[in-house]
This record gives C-alpha cells, structure tokens and sequence, in this order.
C-alpha cells in the first residue's frame, strides 16, 4: 500500500502539511489528555480559520469543497484539533448565516483575522436532553434575554473567547446568542474523561441567569432557530471522520509490509473502500457547490461511520498485541473510530448506521 494512498480531491499544500505537523503531537496528547496549543496555534497562523468567513469581512470565503479538504487534512493529523476547528467554525457559521447585521460586522472581521476563538454550545437544542424541561431557558424582555441552564457538550469551553449558544422560551421557541466565557454567570467544568478525544477539552458548561444584551442575540424567539445555516454543515461530520480513516490508512501503510501476503491483501480491501466512500462524500460536497438536490446527511455519514469501524478493527487485528497497548497509534485511532457512533449523531443516522454493520 506504501504510496498509493492519495487524496480523491488534493488538498493545498498547506493542508498536507498542516496534516503531518499536527500528527507529531496527537498521540502524547492523548496520552497526557493535554490541550493541543501547538496545533491550534499553527491552525490559526495557517489561516485556515478564514475559510469559513465571507470575503466581505476579510476572510477567504471557502467553497464547501474546500471547507471539507480543511477538516479531513486536520482530522488526519488529530482529531481532538479537528473537533476544536469545526466547533469553532460551526459557532462563527451560526453568527455569519445569523440574522444581527450589527453582531456580523462587529465579530466577523476579528475571526477573519484569529483574534477570536468560538466554540458552540447547542446540543441541547439539536441531540440531547430532548425530553421533558428544556436544559437551558431563555426568558426575554425589550432589553436583553436571561439563559439559565445547561450546555451538556461544549469543546473548548475553558480555552475560548466566546461559546454560541442557545435556549428555550417559555412558549417553545428557541433564541441563540453568543455568550462570553468570562461571564460572571458562566461555570465551566472540569474536562469529561472520553474514551477519546479528550485532549480537545469537552465538557458541560452552565449558565446561571446569563443575561445577554439584544446586540448579542443572532437569532430568535423561532420555531427552529438552527434551520439556516451554511450548506456545507451536514457534511462536516462526514469529512472529519474521513480524516481519521485516511489517519488509519497511513497506519496500516506502516504495517502491512510486515505481514504476509494473505493478510496484507485486506490492506487493498480497505483502500478500496475507504475511496469508495471519499468518492460518496466529494460527490455530496459538489452537489451542494452546485446548487443541486442536497444529499441525505445520514446515508453519507453511516457510510463514514461503517467505514471507520471497520478499519479500525482491520488496523487492530493486524498491529496484534503491541497495537493494543495505549501507547501503540493504533488504539488511539481505533477509540476515536467509536466517537464516529455518538458525535451529533441523530437517530437516523445511528439507524443507518446500525443497518450497515449488522446486516
């Protein structure tokens, strides 16, 4: 397999280099649960945190093409830094397609140039605690809205400028805001302890009468505050799990060599999925470009999932006993295939994706 693995869609040079920097330091982060400095550091200075901003505001106005190359390089180097990179981009997403002009032209030309640093802060509006009270409220008057609540899933949330965020009203609509994290009314917790990606620094954030001014508001009271957003957001889940698979397919291109022809031949195998599916997903990715029927997000996503499960178990069973030890890559990237199962997975994808591996 050695120098065949190739990109369907080549990404700038500054990518591929990016991928192999940040990949020296993703396995002693994990090991030590340490926040990826270097990497986010060297994320900013590349500039690759413009491709989301609009030419208008001095970014670089990525087309979702080039946004997914971005995402897959980064994941193929550290996942941990590519969850941190898309929270960011999906928080400055929800304020660029947001509805405060005023709050566009306050923030968008300062994340055009790095000086801030977003995460989002919406899972509970979107996957979790669907049920029974709303985990974050948002009582509102003339002046200003009053978030009192729970944000369960947050990444970066103790090394950010500002968490975008949103809330329920009494009478069921949503309002979303961004919310500085030096607020007085903001308590963060200590990082959850994953199964992976810990490095990147997940965890609950609460709100304790957080009261955020109109300037603030990006959208709402409405029925679905999220429902506009960039067309490239679906799909954004799907390119970072491709990066971890292409992290995988580097992995076993080390190993293979070492094995014996029979089992070196499931190296071919993987590859010829793994493009297969790369294919699927630059195909979704081009049809939005393209203005054209938008693909469904589930079966592109299950597609990810399946595929990174099984080379994670194909790059487990062929870097036997040392590729179980926590040291070994390999198990580092076989823990993150299973984050694939539960990140902003909808119960239509988690029903796809159940349906590929067991039927």
């Amino acid at each position: 397999m050695r120098g065949i693995v190739t990109f369907m869609q080549p990404p700038p040079p500054k990518h591929e280099s990016l991928t192999h920097t940040i990949a020296q330091f993703a396995n002693q982060n994990d090991r030590d649960a340490r926040w990826p400095a270097e990497s986010v550091d060297l994320l900013k200075k590349s500039g690759v945190f413009q491709g989301i901003i609009p030419e208008q505001y001095g970014g670089a106005g990525h087309k979702p093409t080039e946004m997914l190359l971005a995402y897959e390089a980064v994941a193929r180097g550290c996942l941990s830094t590519a969850l941190v990179f898309t929270q960011h981009d999906a928080a400055a997403d929800i304020i660029i397609t947001g509805d405060n002009q005023d709050l566009k032209d306050r923030l968008a030309p300062q994340l055009a140039k790095a000086e801030l640093q977003l995460t989002v802060g919406i899972s509970q509006l979107t996957t979790s605690h669907q049920s029974g009270t709303p985990a974050m409220s948002a009582t509102c008057d003339d002046q200003c809205v009053t978030f009192s609540g729970l944000m369960p899933w947050v990444t970066a949330a103790a090394k950010v400028d500002m968490i975008v965020t949103g809330g329920v009203t009494p009478d069921r609509k949503q309002i979303l805001a961004v919310i500085p994290t030096d607020d007085p009314g903001i308590s963060i917790d200590a990082p959850m302890e994953t199964a992976a990606v810990q490095s990147s620094y997940t965890t609950a954030v609460h709100c304790k009468g957080v009261i955020v001014s109109t300037a603030d508001i990006i959208r709402g009271p409405a029925e679905k505050a999220l429902a506009i957003r960039s067309t490239v957001r679906p799909l954004v889940v799907s390119a970072t799990g491709m990066g971890l698979a292409g992290a995988m397919v580097d992995a076993l291109d080390d190993i293979l060599p070492r094995r014996s022809p029979e089992l070196a031949s499931f190296g071919t195998k993987c590859l010829d999925q793994y493009h297969a599916v790369r294919q699927r997903l630059y195909a979704a990715a081009d049809a939005l470009s393209d203005s054209k029927a938008e693909p469904s997000n589930a079966v592109v996503r299950s597609a990810v999932n399946d595929l990174v499960i099984r080379l994670a178990i194909t790059l487990t069973t062929l870097a036997k006993g040392s590729g179980y030890l926590r040291s070994h890559p390999a198990q580092r990237l076989a823990r993150e295939a299973m984050f694939f199962l539960v990140w902003s997975a909808p119960e239509s994808v988690q029903t796809q994706t159940l349906h590929n591996i067991l039927d």
